[in-house]
């Protein structure tokens, strides 16, 4: 877009605006201190930027003649009567003419694979050539995988994937297309996010490598216009006291998950934080050391919020106390170990796996992730300061003031709850 201003230190009309798809911004005197001659100059540079978006736009000559735009010298010929264009209808069609830089798909599909093999772990790699296979289809991601097919997934090997889009090129992908296959999925929020990535990516590899040249410059990449599927608009779930006690019930069998819910619903942890405890982190007096581990590649579980610390609450004590007395292996060794090997940790699949378990036979709908929202809510209502609460989750005042608008709202509607854990668990 085109947009004329008056520099304080001119009489003259100046123009801003971008002359050609993917060209620097341009700011240039118009030469006039005449208001509706600026207003009329900036109208036809806007019309010359469009014409450049559109250059690659195949138009009839029938149509072009009529404009004298075809090249041809002389007088325009007159226009053809109805008669004759009803005649003409079928006869004269635009030939399909491949639009340069429209990004073949297999090419796009291939050098994205090849980076993600040289820049991703196994289990992320599986994980996007999946995603890949649900919206190309089985056959043609097959064919393009780089790796060996002995690091297939074994629950794919033998599955068969029909192609949702079928086009040739990535310019035929728009963001309505993929929300169109998002809802035809009927995929989840978590699952939304991730295909939004993989997009994204998808597009970039090809933008970078030059395989795909965008139509709209100001939004070479269509995934970007997608929704962020964050859910933020939609309120969180914060657990009452009669439900937390439920929540406990759920989980006391297996003592592992119980202690890492405590962990979460009293200390605010995230799920992938309590995974690089240490029971040497409990044992500091008031505060509970979380600490980046030296060596990242025992897990696959890693952190994302650097190093910090946790103030031990009057309520967390005895929990934690109770966990060292009960705990007979080195003070060095991990808090959440491996089932299959015991030197490394536990990752975030398993853990969740266990809880799901868990949770679905006790007809229980939380995720980890209320667990910390019912922290952030109790101490907002206990008076807390922001500052000091965005800094024991390791988080921002802005992300913790947009995540929980609305949490007084739903404390306050859970309150008068008299139910037993065992009333409520019945009902729900």
């Amino acid at each position: 877009m085109a947009s004329y201003y008056k520099r304080p230190d001119s009489k003259h009309f100046s123009l801003s605006c971008y002359p050609r798809p993917g060209s620097k911004l341009i700011r240039a005197s118009l030469g006039t201190d005449d208001a509706i001659l600026a207003e009329k100059m900036t109208r036809k540079v806007e019309i010359l930027c469009e014409l450049e978006k559109l250059a690659d736009i195949q138009i009839p000559k029938r149509i072009l003649s009529a404009f004298s735009l075809d090249g041809i010298s002389g007088e325009i010929e007159p226009p053809l009567s109805l008669e004759q264009l009803t005649a003409q209808d079928g006869k004269e069609e635009v030939a399909e003419v491949e639009s340069p830089g429209s990004g073949d798909i297999s090419e796009a599909i291939r050098a994205y694979l090849v980076r993600s093999v040289a820049t991703n772990v196994p289990d992320a790699q599986s994980d996007k050539v999946s995603r890949l296979r649900q919206f190309f289809g089985t056959d043609l991601v097959n064919s393009l995988d780089p790796r060996p097919p002995a690091a297939f997934k074994h629950a794919r090997k033998g599955k068969f994937i029909p192609p949702f889009f079928k086009g040739k090129y990535l310019s035929e992908i728009s963001d309505v297309e993929i929300l169109r296959f998002l809802v035809e999925k009927k995929y989840g929020l978590s699952s939304k996010r991730h295909f939004r990535e993989l997009f994204h990516g998808l597009f970039q590899v090809a933008l970078k490598s030059g395989i795909y040249k965008p139509l709209n410059p100001y939004c070479a990449n269509p995934a970007d216009e997608l929704p962020g599927f964050t859910g933020r608009d939609k309120p969180v779930t914060v657990l009452s006291e009669i439900e937390e006690a439920a929540q406990y019930a759920a989980v006391t069998g297996d003592p592992g998950v119980h202690f890492g819910c405590q962990l979460m619903i009293e200390a605010g942890f995230r799920l992938h934080e309590i995974l690089a405890l240490r029971p040497c982190d409990l044992t500091t007096e008031g505060k509970i050391r979380l600490i980046l581990p030296e060596n990242v590649n025992v897990s696959q579980t890693r952190l994302k919020t650097g190093e910090r610390t946790v103030t031990v609450r009057h309520n967390l004590r005895p929990i934690i106390r109770q966990y060292l007395d009960s705990y007979s292996g080195d003070r060095a060794s991990w808090c959440f170990p491996s089932a299959t090997d015991m030197s490394k940790r536990m990752t975030s699949d398993a853990f969740g796996d266990s809880l799901r378990t868990l949770n679905r036979a006790a007809n229980l709908p939380w995720t980890t992730q209320d667990y910390r929202h019912t922290f952030a809510t109790r101490r907002i209502d206990e008076g807390w300061n922001l500052k000091t609460l965005a800094q024991e989750m390791g988080t921002s005042v802005a992300m913790l003031t947009e995540t929980t608008s609305s949490l007084k709202k739903v404390m306050s509607s859970k309150l008068p709850s008299q139910k037993s854990p065992a009333a409520w668990s019945e009902e729900h």
